[in-house]
């Protein structure tokens, strides 16, 4: 076959496999019905605007506020909030909310710079939520926050809520770290079982809200299930149209995978996504746990996923496909870790034990190729010092020994 023959032969099956993704593809076309969907938020431009949020929220929080549901949602929602929580760690527990009643309780806006204060002097209860939508932590603002706090209610039971997309894990450790998965599971909850009783406007709100979290917000959701699936079904056409996204992702995946390349102990495992770069580490290089199946030819059951997408940059620790027990030991493990070890979506094919967002929205905006560079390094820096050696050590032997075995299972023995 000649050169020129052969390039016609792949432009034609590039052709269908394009043709196959947008033709008659139901996944598809729910994606896009979910994506059409009118939604106020999205409407006007507040999605990642981290000051709107704390204002809904505030709103939502205040049962004193025109909104008709009382204290529902700031029950629900730090009922939820307390269940990612060690008992040790906090004031109060959830049969405590269950029993108050909070409908006396006021919150205020960026009382001492703290986004969120909610206070109940009926039961001297105070509550700070620092809220973190694009930003990241600066100097030494959760300590000050809670000492500004313990100083004006002193001998009061303090809450500290760290929220963030992804329930990341805040730098104080007295921070109850918690996901806006929580927010709007709660916001949709109380909209749904209070819907025939609520203002029709009010009702619009809180699911309008609850939707434009899952779309934009969190991370496990109806949407990045549908895209997963697409991928699935779809690997060779999608892998064409990343080849032609904007260079700005090619650039940024090069500085990831130089860094990736340049740390002691990380291995790069095939990615046949562009927008994924999939590597393990050394002292998971066991048999049982390279016995994975219908993931990556390496058969690594524990891989680091990038997530290099146009509008963010995030990495995920995966527990992946393989022997059933070895699946339910890795995850019990995490599990029964602290942070940074965070287990989601148990009982599914992929189960992530830890999340981290490298960039967001904001990072890239008007930013040059030079600028995000710094901010990843900077923020690759700290996983490698903070994280990395936690996860490693999170579910090796040391963690494991005595559970039955385990340690003959994991690294190192």
């Amino acid at each position: 076959m000649t050169e020129m023959a052969k390039q016609a032969t792949d432009y034609e099956t590039d052709s269908l496999l394009l043709e196959a993704l947008v033709v008659d593809n139901p996944d598809l076309a729910v994606l896009e019905a979910l994506l059409d969907q009118f939604n106020v938020f999205e409407a006007i431009g507040v999605v990642r605007q981290e000051l709107r949020h704390s204002d809904c929220l505030a709103f939502l929080l205040d049962p004193r506020q025109t909104h008709g549901i009382g204290d529902a949602f700031v029950r629900r929602f730090l009922q939820k909030a307390l269940i990612a929580a060690q008992p040790s760690a906090v004031p109060i527990s959830r049969i405590d909310l269950d029993l108050w009643t909070l409908d006396q309780a006021t919150v205020v806006r960026e009382w001492h710079n703290i986004d969120i204060l909610w206070t109940d002097n009926e039961h001297q209860l105070v509550v700070l939520i620092e809220n973190k939508i694009g930003s990241a932590e600066h100097s030494d603002q959760l300590g000050r926050y809670l000492r500004t706090i313990q100083d004006h209610y002193a001998g009061w039971k303090v809450l500290p809520l760290y929220l963030s997309p992804e329930g990341e894990a805040p730098s104080d450790h007295f921070y109850v770290p918690v996901s806006y998965g929580v927010v709007c599971e709660a916001v949709q909850a109380v909209a749904e079982d209070r819907s025939s009783a609520l203002d029709p406007d009010v009702y619009v709100l809180m699911t309008h809200y609850a939707r434009m979290l899952r779309r934009h917000v969190v991370s496990d959701s109806e949407t990045a299930e549908l895209c997963r699936r697409i991928y699935q079904r779809h690997k060779r056409a999608l892998d064409l149209i990343y080849e032609h996204r904007p260079s700005m992702l090619a650039e940024i995946r090069g500085i990831l995978v130089a860094l990736i390349q340049s740390e002691p102990g990380l291995i790069l495992d095939s990615s046949p996504l562009r927008a994924i770069i999939r590597f393990g580490h050394a002292a998971w290089e066991t048999d049982a746990l390279k016995a994975g199946e219908g993931w990556t030819p390496s058969g690594r059951m524990l891989l680091f996923e990038v997530d290099n997408a146009p509008e963010r940059l995030g990495i995920r620790l995966w527990v992946g496909p393989g022997p059933a027990e070895t699946r339910s030991r890795l995850v019990e493990a995490a599990r029964k870790q602290s942070s940074p070890f965070r287990v989601s979506r148990e009982g599914a094919k992929w189960i992530p034990i830890y999340t981290r967002s490298f960039l967001r929205q904001q990072d890239y905006d008007e930013a040059t190729v030079d600028q995000i560079e710094v901010t990843i390094r900077d923020r690759w820096e700290r996983f490698v010092k903070d994280d990395l050696p936690k996860l490693v050590l999170g579910i090796g032997p040391t963690t494991l020994e005595g559970n039955d075995g385990l340690e003959t299972m994991l690294p190192g023995q």
